[in-house]
């Protein structure tokens, strides 16, 4: 079984809980090439997330290369 990670966004924001992991739909077999897209396109990243988001967006806590059951348990823990 192939594993598939996604670049993962520690997002703050206005709402209640205040902070949720954000998961892109494009998936990595390869967390490597993951991890470069965050090094080479963080400010990007950063740009889109709160674009995305909106008003309610105040920063990027952390980003990181994780897969699907990954982001489900630390929202879990987050109040989600």
């Amino acid at each position: 079984m192939v594993e598939v990670f996604f670049l993962t966004v520690l997002v703050l924001t206005t709402r209640t809980p205040d902070l949720g992991w954000v998961q892109y739909t494009h998936s990595y077999t390869d967390i490597k090439l993951c991890e470069d897209v965050i090094r080479r396109d963080y400010d990007k990243i950063t740009d889109a997330v709160g674009y995305h988001i909106g008003k309610k967006f105040k920063l990027v806590r952390e980003m990181r290369c994780m897969t699907y059951d990954q982001a489900v348990e630390l929202n879990a823990k987050l109040g989600h």
